[in-house]
């Protein structure tokens, strides 16, 4: 004789084990990897291959927000460009890098196996502050600091200021992230989410070099 609950739970389990949304509609959300507050967004940059760094067309760039999905394809020179217009949809979402002969990128992964401690910084018009582990650097327009994880790899910050106030962290396999606005922002990065706040009202632009490892 079959009991209800077992068969419920049975179903449960099911879905869990094959990735399924207990609604059997789908995969339950990811969790958001970036979090900005700003009134638009320009999302740009490059992917590279990661064993020759050469640039990669046709490779599908995705920010999925939790209000609407913006889609885009690099050139042949493997850039792309993307507007995000609504200040909301900035809140909570999802930079992903998509080919069919490539993995997968969640952007926030690079930071994973590098990171393994919080990077906060401050950005000013004319300086920048970074505390990551026992570093706290002030850095002046132009300044460019090494910094060593807890695994022995390297990351780099640098800070521009011509222009629009900007950082820029570089991690050892390529990967690199850069933010900019005009007035300035503080943003933390964690092994799991980017956030940035202090930019209500400005437009941010954000440039991503994600490098790309074959199937």
């Amino acid at each position: 004789m079959n009991h209800p609950r077992f068969g419920l739970m049975l179903r449960f389990g099911l879905m869990v084990g094959l990735g399924l949304g207990v609604d059997g509609l789908g995969a339950p959300e990811a969790q958001a990897q970036f979090s900005v507050t700003a009134s638009s967004m320009t999302v740009r940059g490059q992917v590279l291959e990661a064993q020759t760094k050469r640039p990669l067309t046709n490779v599908q760039v995705h920010v999925r927000t939790e209000y609407d999905n913006y889609k885009t394809l690099t050139d042949a020179q493997g850039y792309y460009t993307i507007q995000v217009a609504a200040g909301r949809e900035l809140r909570n979402f999802e930079l992903i890098f998509s080919h069919s002969d490539y993995r997968e990128k969640y952007f926030h992964t690079a930071f994973q196996p590098v990171l393994r401690d919080d990077l906060t910084a401050t950005v000013e018009p004319t300086r920048a502050r970074v505390k990551y582990r026992k570093n706290k650097l002030d850095m002046p327009c132009g300044d460019r600091k090494a910094l060593i994880a807890k695994g022995g790899d390297t990351l780099a910050c640098t800070f521009g200021c011509e222009g629009t106030p900007s950082l820029t962290v570089r991690l050892p396999a390529g990967n690199e992230m850069t933010i900019a606005a005009a007035n300035g922002f503080s943003l933390k990065i964690t092994d799991d989410k980017v956030e940035l706040r202090g930019a209500e009202n400005q437009a941010v632009a954000l440039q991503v070099t994600a490098v790309m490892f074959r199937r």
